[in-house]
């Protein structure tokens, strides 16, 4: 999985490059600007809606000549019908155009909108494009970036070209000015251009009295990259009431982590390509900024929204914004929720001091940006490392230390089931609400809860949103694959325990294309090695706190079941990746999918050899 997963990030980093984004690399430049200069919030020009125009007949208005990005005079004889085009920013203009229909090719790369899936891709970018493919489809006018410079004379041929290369905010409206030219939609573009404006005007003024929040942007993971000044992303972390902590360096540079630790970044964002996610800056050097301390580590859903230079850029800003200011955006309280007990509870104001009664409400919210609320959690929380800092209530349940609790004067407690005992000796110190889910979808439904009430809602719909991803990339992977029969020990005390119906493990080895072996018991219980033989698995799982080594079943019964026999024995890394109802179970599903399928994830794991020294896992 690991090299297919680098292969597809560097591909997607070549788009990232080529959408756009490092305008300091593009080699033509434009009448009014020099191509890479980012525009300030200060020269973002709002203006009202425009009177309605009469717009010229298609007769008088052809033929028309426009000079484009590329200082290119290029006339167009008549109204342009069949279009191609060759970066996804200017589908995109003419879709905020209403001229969608006339476009009839685009790249491999294109995504938005959700109707761009049905019509005829043309490959890559520049001179990746499929010139053949271009023609068949006969166009009448081809729209291109700066990456298509080393083709344009071969396109030129096909059918007339202009050049459309915007590279700040502010070349937005030019570039929806152009287009309305060509196509004879001057107010169409007016209304597009006023819209755009009025809703950058609209973010901007929700967080005008906001602080500035250091911002991290990784762009890349190995060698870790950032977003420079003059790219779409620092002008959208300025615009959204950040500063982008590396603003004076230019394009795409590479830094290291400790220059990321000096400047101490407040809120560090990530995006599904960009090869780390927020288990990785967690479990690594950039753990001790800032962001990593309060819980604002964040994944954007979708970077396109973030780098494409079309109107579409605003639902990046919104979502910075979002992610960046949250009490700016914040719902208004009180609020009255149900929780997964079935009880309403209101809550008066936001929540500033919590205590968490499970590691797995901890790691939510902190996931969700909500870390630097929490005041207390119990003993067994142990991530992110922030935790360690936080005062500790005791255990689960009956446990838990009232007192302490108390003396934390939490405004807020969030406990699961096992804390429904002492239910009415918390509700007198604070209001509580029980976070308790038992799948996948309540996992989805336990973040949004807390996303919520903590008013972190735009921090839970990115986590939700990740996770999603990621068990619809694991489904996609493993469907049509056989089952694999599995068998997971949890640990060995009388039995080996393992997990059975109605338990997340259970449920993950179902998503990663396996079959429990004792799927059909309920819950956790022991197994015989009687009964395991007679189940014959051909993947065992073990968790790393089992009490039990895969080179210690290549003696007795169990050396007999195909599992050890083909060295098909493995350790999961954290056994709280399985356990855990938060938003890290999903890479503990990637983990055993791994496992059972690894010529799919062009996996490679150290296989279990009995009569030798051998390790097992990932």
């Amino acid at each position: 999985m690991k090299k297919t997963a680098l292969l597809l990030m560097l591909l997607m980093l070549g788009a990232v490059v080529a959408a756009g984004c490092i305008a300091g690399n593009a080699t033509t430049t434009t009448n009014s600007e020099t191509p890479g200069e980012s525009t300030s919030q200060s020269t973002i020009t709002t203006s009202s809606t425009p009177e309605p125009e009469t717009t010229p007949s298609v007769e008088s208005h052809y033929p028309v000549t426009i000079t484009d990005f590329a200082n290119r005079t290029v006339t167009i004889e008549s109204e342009p019908k069949r279009v191609v085009t060759i970066a996804p920013s200017i589908t995109e203009d003419l879709y905020y155009l209403g001229l969608f229909d006339r476009i009839v090719g685009v790249t491999d790369f294109d995504d938005f909108p959700p109707g761009v899936a049905n019509v005829t891709r043309v490959g890559g970018y520049g001179k990746y494009a499929n010139l053949e493919v271009i023609a068949s489809l006969q166009p009448d006018l081809i729209l291109a970036d700066s990456f298509s410079m080393a083709i344009l004379g071969d396109l030129e041929k096909i059918a007339p070209v202009i050049v459309v290369d915007p590279h700040s905010i502010s070349d937005i409206p030019r570039a929806l000015e152009l287009l309305g030219e060509v196509f004879n939609t001057e107010g169409e573009a007016k209304k597009a251009t006023a819209e755009f404006q009025e809703r950058i005007k609209a973010v901007s003024s929700m967080v005008s009295g906001e602080p500035r929040v250091g911002v991290f942007y990784v762009v890349w993971n190995n060698p870790l990259m950032t977003a420079g000044g003059g790219t779409f992303i620092s002008d959208v972390i300025e615009l959204a009431g950040g500063k982008n902590i590396f603003n004076d360096t230019k394009g795409w540079p590479a830094v290291s982590p400790e220059q990321v630790l000096e400047r101490d970044p407040d809120v560090i964002l990530l995006t599904p390509h960009c090869g780390m996610s927020v288990q990785d800056v967690y479990n690594g050097p950039l753990a001790n900024t800032k962001a990593a301390r309060d819980g604002r580590v964040y994944m954007i859903e979708n970077e396109n929204d973030l780098i494409h230079p079309s109107p579409r850029v605003v639902k990046g800003l919104e979502t910075v914004a979002k992610l960046l200011h949250p009490n700016a955006f914040r719902v208004s309280y009180p609020i009255t929720v149900t929780d997964f007990a079935g009880r309403e509870v209101t809550i008066q104001s936001e929540p500033r001091r919590i205590v968490s009664l499970a590691p797995s409400i901890t790691e939510s919210l902190f996931y969700i940006g909500a870390g630097s609320k929490v005041v207390g959690v119990t003993d067994y929380d142990d991530f992110p490392p922030a935790v360690k800092n936080i005062t500790s209530v005791g255990g689960y349940g009956k446990y838990a230390n009232l007192e302490v609790i108390a003396s934390l004067q939490p405004d807020l407690i969030l406990a699961d089931s096992f804390s429904e005992d002492i239910l009415s000796s918390l509700e007198k110190i604070a209001p509580v609400i029980i976070v308790d889910p038992k799948n996948i979808t309540d996992i989805y439904s336990a973040i949004e809860l807390l996303g919520r009430v903590t008013n972190r809602e735009e921090g839970a719909k990115s986590v939700v949103a990740e996770m999603k991803a990621k068990v619809s990339y694991v489904s996609s992977m493993v469907a049509g694959q056989p089952k694999v029969r599995t068998f997971f020990i949890l640990s060995y005390y009388n039995g080996y325990w393992t997990a059975g119906a109605g338990t997340f493990v259970d449920d993950l080895i179902k998503l990663a294309g396996g079959e429990n072996v004792f799927g059909d018991v309920s819950g956790w219980g022991a197994a015989s090695e009687e009964q395991i033989i007679a189940r014959n698995p051909d993947v065992i799982i073990i968790s790393p706190n089992a009490g039990v080594n895969p080179e210690d079943l290549c003696s007795g019964p169990l050396s007999e079941v195909d599992a050890v026999k083909n060295g098909r024995v493995y350790v999961l890394s954290d056994e709280n990746l399985v356990v855990r109802p938060g938003p890290r179970i999903v890479h503990g599903l990637e983990e055993i999918a791994e496992y059972l399928h690894p010529d799919v994830f062009n996996y490679q794991p150290q296989p279990l050899a009995c009569n030798a020294t051998a390790s097992a896992g990932g």
